[in-house]
């Protein structure tokens, strides 16, 4: 054994003193490993517990709602009129029984305008790239676009259309749009 007095060296001296000390702390951990490990396999070889069964939910009675005709009391009557569909009919609505042409597949952001050729006739037509990458041709009075576009202009650099949106207040209504060529 080592006495400490016979250590002249203060660095020597911790040496001794931080290893002692490491060395009781280490058989103090191990003996609570041991110890955890003895307690783990206990429950492991313990039998299992029976699971109890959920418990049986009571019968709740329907309800039947009957003032569903009635004004909402969270709604104001001030704001009433405008929660109602505007009852005015503009007329304006997509052609159901129409059959949908090719180019009605995809919406105008995935179409990109190519440019224009006039036949022998004189008679127009836009070229449109599809995203697959083929070109077809259109003219005047064709559909394009998911929203029933109608073609009512080509020009070198764009085609002018009708499309037919949805609206809040009356149903459906008329808005211009564009398909411009990249290059123009």
């Amino acid at each position: 054994m080592i006495k400490l007095s016979n250590l002249q060296n203060p660095l020597k001296r911790h040496i001794v003193l931080l290893v002692s000390t490491l060395l009781i702390g280490m058989t103090g951990c191990a003996d609570r490993i041991a110890v955890a490990e003895k307690d783990m396999s206990d429950i492991r070889n313990s039998k299992s517990q029976p699971i109890k069964p959920p418990p049986t939910p009571k019968p709740v009675e329907d309800f039947v709602y009957s003032a569903n005709k009635q004004r909402s009391p969270f709604m104001p009557p001030s704001l009433l009129n405008q929660q109602l569909p505007n009852q005015d009919d503009n007329g304006i609505k997509p052609d159901l029984t129409r059959k949908k042409e090719p180019l009605e597949e995809y919406e105008l952001s995935e179409l990109v305008y190519r440019g224009v050729i006039v036949a022998p006739s004189g008679e127009e037509f836009g070229l449109v790239q599809r995203p697959d990458g083929t070109v077809t041709n259109v003219k005047v009075g064709d559909y394009i676009g998911a929203n029933d576009g109608r073609i009512v202009e080509i020009t070198p650099t764009q085609i002018n259309l009708i499309q037919i949106v949805p609206d809040s207040s009356s149903g459906f209504v008329e808005k211009p749009e564009s398909l411009v060529s990249p290059i123009s």
